[in-house]
């Protein structure tokens, strides 16, 4: 996995079954966890499979931009419409569990979002 910048865009570069795959982190709405890799959900309703733990998304994505949810979910916080205790409702009703240890730290990340835009 590479992240690179170009004119102002981040692109996302993955090797995935079917070969190297370039798209720009705007489009990625979720990531979701899976046994021995992950799915990256995408805006244009497109998922992909790759073998790379969520865990590196984490580490590489850009806060406040991104944030892991719950151990199995990193999400586009861009994308948020709005949250309760144990969901985060993304835009279009897609619905993300929300751990209750990192509810504070969410909102805290919100707000650090909307004050840098």
């Amino acid at each position: 996995m590479i992240i690179s910048k170009s004119q102002g865009q981040t692109v996302l570069e993955i090797h995935t079954q079917k070969g190297l795959k370039l798209f720009n982190i705007n489009r990625i709405r979720y990531i979701k966890s899976l046994r021995k890799g992950s799915v990256i959900y995408l805006t244009n309703l497109e998922n992909v499979k790759t073998n790379y733990l969520i865990k590196l998304y984490d580490y590489y994505l850009p806060s406040p931009h991104f944030f892991r949810c719950h151990n199995s979910y990193l999400i586009n916080c861009n994308l948020v419409d709005c949250f309760c205790s144990n969901e985060i409702i993304l835009k279009e009703n897609i619905r993300i569990p929300l751990s209750r240890s990192k509810k504070q730290l969410f909102k805290e990340n919100l707000i650090e979002l909307q004050m840098n835009s």
